[in-house]
């Protein structure tokens, strides 16, 4: 080794000294445990927005059981209509009109 390498070696080793070794653990134990903590915000996260996912397709899933009976109850009215137009229009045809009546002799 080169004496300026030598010297660089002997200053790192005073100002470790000098320090202690808590500044080398943090970092090791930065180093270490970092992922995990990273790792388990993100998987909290993560499982947070699947429960928000599952509930948002749980109330999808109560709309459209909703929209079905709306649907059914409207279609029994459509029905209801279109038989009373119907039967109002056989009435109609079928009943003797009022001019007819007069000449019959019922209405004067």
């Amino acid at each position: 080794m080169t004496p300026d390498q030598v010297a660089a070696l002997t200053s790192v080793a005073a100002i470790i000294s000098q320090l202690g070794t808590w500044p080398i653990g943090s970092v090791i134990a930065a180093i270490i445990f970092g992922p995990w903590i990273v790792l388990i915000m993100t998987s909290r996260s993560m499982e947070k927005r699947h429960e928000a996912a599952m509930k948002m397709y749980q109330n999808n899933v109560k709309l459209v059981e909703g929209y079905e009976i709306i649907a059914a109850q409207q279609a029994d009215t459509i029905r209801l209509s279109i038989a009373a137009t119907t039967e109002l229009t056989t009435y109609l045809k079928t009943k003797t009109p009022c001019h007819q009546l007069v000449k019959i002799g019922k209405f004067q």
